[in-house]
């Protein structure tokens, strides 16, 4: 017997989905549940702080700053921040933090290494997924931002990173200045995990399962429901069905017409 393939359109999809919906809510329902309780009572609470750092194109004051001062500060301010993610600069601040916090407590959020002289350093690599640096709106300031499980780290990494910079930045460059705007402050409140954000996913996910999972058990069940059934699927014409007379009118309206 020659295998029939079967075709779906899209007004069939549409039904058929239609008619799963309680089931495709459930899921959803459940997806999204799942990722909240998981952001909510799993996931560590991350606190975000940032500093920023106006760039200026002369070292000298002046009370007026010209378009192309402006320009020029804009062009520093994009070469800053790629100085100040070197490892030079992450070095420097695994040094200060490790001076004012010591090795015991910061065991807790970094691994701790020492070097060839015995020396303890936090690597890195770790304290760069904790910063990113950009430029406010595409202007002359920096911004220099942490997110880590602590309040007060994340404050002074920002700090540290602003406090060793000005100075590395004028002497690695030697053009312009900069000055930093204020300190970083201690967050009171934590900044993620976003639980709209998980539960958002979540639903999605969810969601995406329950549909796939209605499409794949229409394409492989193998029931015949009807008439229309055998044509389609062995070839074969149908001269008539017999009703079953003991089901609902609901159904049997179907038969009727």
């Amino acid at each position: 017997m020659e295998k029939q393939e079967q075709e779906i359109n899209l007004g069939e999809i549409f039904f058929l989905l239609l008619s799963r919906i309680k089931f495709i809510i459930l899921l959803t329902v459940i997806g999204g549940g799942a990722l909240f309780a998981y952001a909510k009572f799993w996931l560590p609470l991350q606190y975000s702080s940032s500093i920023s750092i106006y760039v200026k194109n002369s070292a000298e004051a002046s009370d007026t700053a010209t378009a192309s001062d402006l320009n020029a500060a804009k062009s520093l301010a994009s070469t800053y921040i790629v100085i100040l993610d070197d490892d030079v600069v992450y070095d420097k601040v695994s040094e200060m933090l490790l001076t004012a916090y010591g090795s015991d407590q910061l065991k807790t959020f970094f691994t701790i290494k020492k070097d060839e002289a015995g020396k303890e350093y936090i690597p890195a690599s770790q304290l760069r997924k904790l910063v990113s640096a950009s430029a406010v709106n595409n202007t002359e300031v920096i911004e220099i931002k942490a997110v880590t499980r602590d309040p007060q780290l994340s404050a002074d990494i920002c700090n540290d990173i602003a406090t060793y910079g000005k100075d590395l930045l004028k002497r690695v460059t030697r053009a312009g200045s900069v000055e930093i705007i204020g300190n970083a402050k201690v967050p009171t409140s934590a900044s993620g995990p976003s639980m709209r954000r998980y539960t958002i996913i979540g639903a999605f996910i969810g969601f995406v399962i329950a549909v796939v999972i209605v499409i794949l058990m229409k394409m492989f069940d193998t029931a015949i429901r009807s008439g229309e059934d055998i044509k389609n699927r062995f070839n074969i014409p149908v001269l008539g069905e017999i009703p079953d007379l003991e089901m609902d009118q609901k159904e049997a309206s179907r038969y009727e017409y």
